[in-house]
């Protein structure tokens, strides 16, 4: 007997729940229909596919560099830091010092995959880092880094 009790609860929450969750009223063909707007979505399933680009990109961006532990979280712009940026062979492209507020420019480059190499002043707290960024035929029109140094 207590089971069928159980049950019998169970089934009224659950249509109780269901009826407050639903809208409320039959749903006909002409009934008036709640839309829900989004904003900055889009359906990409229907857009025409990107179409691929080869347009000249500039590189920019800035050094900064990390506080000492445990306050890896203070972080200072890198003035004075040599920006190298190279094609995959290692031929040098373009080469720039970090302004005061650790901002740096390269230039503008095509779709290829360049390293990009940082070296901060050696006077600094900071240890240098490089690695290698695929500038696609996709890829935003503006290639913009920041590049993070960790303490020496």
């Amino acid at each position: 007997m207590q089971r069928t009790r159980t049950v019998s609860a169970l089934s009224a929450l659950a249509i109780v729940t269901a009826t407050a969750c639903s809208d409320s009223g039959t749903l006909g063909p002409d009934a008036k229909r709640t839309v829900v707007a989004t904003t900055g979505q889009s359906d990409t399933a229907k857009s025409a596919p990107a179409t691929p680009s080869v347009e000249l990109r500039p590189v920019s961006g800035t050094v900064i560099g990390m506080g000492p532990p445990p306050d890896s979280a203070n972080y200072q712009k890198v003035a004075g830091a040599t920006v190298i940026w190279s094609s995959a062979d290692g031929k040098e492209l373009a080469r720039a010092v970090s302004a005061a507020d650790g901002t740096f420019s390269l230039g503008s480059f095509k779709p290829a995959t360049y390293t990009l190499s940082v070296t901060p002043p050696a006077s600094g707290p900071y240890k240098g880092t490089q690695w290698q960024y695929p500038i696609g035929e996709y890829s935003p029109a503006k290639v913009t880094f920041t590049v993070w140094l960790a303490r020496k």
